[in-house]
């Protein structure tokens, strides 16, 4: 009778911007650290918030439009092995969503990676009272506390503290129901485009020109149909913008 021979993890292909790939690929060797079993366990506790934050799909206009800015960046082909579950976790959730699955990783790989400086322009509006927000506040938390007094049983949550400075900082959410039917989630009501959107969390901060020699718009996990250009809401959009700058 043949033995059944063990199966290897499926390999996941993604195209990364290239400066992003020296600059993580150097982090993670300074760190002495496995990049795929690093990215398994950053996966399994991004997984659910990613789904929890894009609470609304992108529409066809907006998907196409991020994977066309993505498109316009210099990519190098980065394959990882990871757990098949989190592989058909992720593909889930970008089908469902209508997330651009490589929009995903280049933002996880930017946030993980980039110096402090680079997190407060992309995440704060340039502002850095955030860090002071959290250290004051929340130094007692979670993985903060966890990480600083058992750094061998360190809990893996490398965005803990963008993702807190975010959560202290939200203001004019309001509760709608569902699209699915699921009962209610917490959206931002935009007053002058008349809409709405997720709340501005770790994967719906849209980014776009916050650094002059590059367009980051590629990096979005969610757009909504007024950051699009040509769609009739962002057409909408510009109109009433211009009829309040004519008062």
């Amino acid at each position: 009778m043949a033995t059944k021979q063990p199966t290897t993890p499926p390999k996941i292909s993604v195209r990364i911007w290239e400066p992003l790939v020296k600059q993580f690929d150097t982090a993670i060797r300074e760190s002495c650290l496995r990049r795929d079993a690093y990215l398994d366990a950053v996966l399994k506790v991004e997984m659910p918030r990613l789904d929890a934050d894009v609470s609304l799909p992108n529409s066809p206009a907006a998907h196409a439009y991020i994977a066309a800015r993505l498109d316009t960046l210099d990519r190098k082909l980065v394959s990882f092995t990871l757990k098949p579950e989190l592989v058909a976790q992720l593909n889930a959730i970008c089908e469902r969503k209508r997330i651009v699955r490589d929009a995903f990783f280049n933002r996880l790989y930017m946030l993980l990676a980039a110096r402090i400086g680079v997190i407060d322009r992309l995440m704060f509006a340039g502002e850095d009272d955030w860090r002071t927000e959290v250290w004051s506040e929340h130094r007692n938390d979670g993985p903060f506390f966890q990480n600083c007094f058992h750094p061998l049983r360190g809990e893996i949550d490398p965005l803990w503290a963008i993702r807190t400075g975010l959560e202290d900082a939200l203001d004019g959410l309001a509760e709608v129901p569902n699209p699915n039917g699921e009962g209610m989630m917490l959206v931002d009501r935009n007053a002058l485009h008349g809409g709405i959107r997720p709340p501005a969390m770790v994967y719906t901060v849209p980014w776009s020109a916050q650094f002059k020699d590059v367009d980051l718009t590629g990096f979005n996990c969610y757009l909504a149909d007024w950051e699009v250009p040509g769609t009739p809401e962002q057409v909408a959009a510009a109109k009433s913008l211009d009829d309040i700058l004519a008062l």
